[in-house]
């Protein structure tokens, strides 16, 4: 079976010479430099340098080479081949994330996680983290469960909604649907959007309690009345799925 034609062009440019691979970079081909800046950034086939590497990755990424943003945004944190710069680093990583590249989801989550870079934020980290999906990202949702559990206890909407999907999916070990269920409840009927989605998904799906179609339609409905979206474009409009449904 014939390869697609994406992933015949990632092996032209992995296969070829690093003389030719230059003059493809030099010429402004975005795939070229970034293959040329893993291999400077290895000593793969050429002289190992990361201040080269640091900068090919810098041309793909202005180029809007996706790879490449995220590349530069690891190196940029470990400062490599130049100064740190975690503020750039962040931007990249965004960008990179909004493409749907799970290692710059992974990485964006843990800068809003700690601070670095980005003005440190719970919520902004819980959903770059799931949506990478990665196993790195499970372990540090594991640790989400210390920042939640006292907001939940404190009765903040947000801190609901957040400690209920770490009790659903069990992050931490601390699994608990019945408890997660109620916590949901609680966010929905205060008109959070996603909590309202949440629990459309777990009567649809039966999640914790008997699947109930009339319960997912009505909370379906609710998510709508709030946030303005037709019933019809409902999964189309999520953005991540927190609960597990599988």
């Amino acid at each position: 079976m014939e390869k697609p034609l994406i992933q015949q062009i990632v092996n032209k440019y992995k296969l070829m010479k690093a003389d030719d691979l230059v003059k493809e970079a030099r010429g402004g081909n975005a795939e070229a430099a970034c293959e040329l800046a893993k291999r400077l950034y290895a000593g793969k086939g050429v002289d190992k340098s990361y201040e080269l590497a640091r900068e090919w990755f810098a041309f793909g990424a202005e180029e809007g080479h996706t790879e490449s943003r995220y590349e530069l945004g690891q190196m940029l944190v470990a400062g490599l081949g130049g100064d740190e710069d975690e503020t750039w680093a962040a931007e990249l990583f965004k960008k990179a994330s909004e493409a749907g590249h799970r290692g710059a989801m992974f990485e964006l989550g843990v800068m809003y996680a700690m601070g670095r870079g980005v003005k440190k934020n719970y919520v902004k980290a819980s959903k770059y983290l799931r949506l990478s999906g990665t196993e790195q990202a499970r372990a540090m949702l594991d640790k989400s469960v210390e920042w939640w559990k006292p907001v939940a206890e404190q009765g903040l909407t947000e801190g609901e909604y957040q400690y209920a999907v770490c009790l659903i999916n069990n992050y931490g070990g601390v699994g608990d649907v019945v408890k997660g269920l109620d916590y949901m409840y609680r966010a929905a009927i205060k008109g959070h959007a996603k909590a309202m989605d949440a629990m459309s998904q777990i009567y649809e799906v039966g999640i914790g309690v008997p699947a109930d179609k009339a319960k997912a339609e009505y909370w379906k409905k609710e998510y709508c009345k709030v946030t303005g979206v037709k019933p019809e474009e409902v999964g189309l409009k999520r953005e991540s799925a927190d609960i597990e449904t599988e």
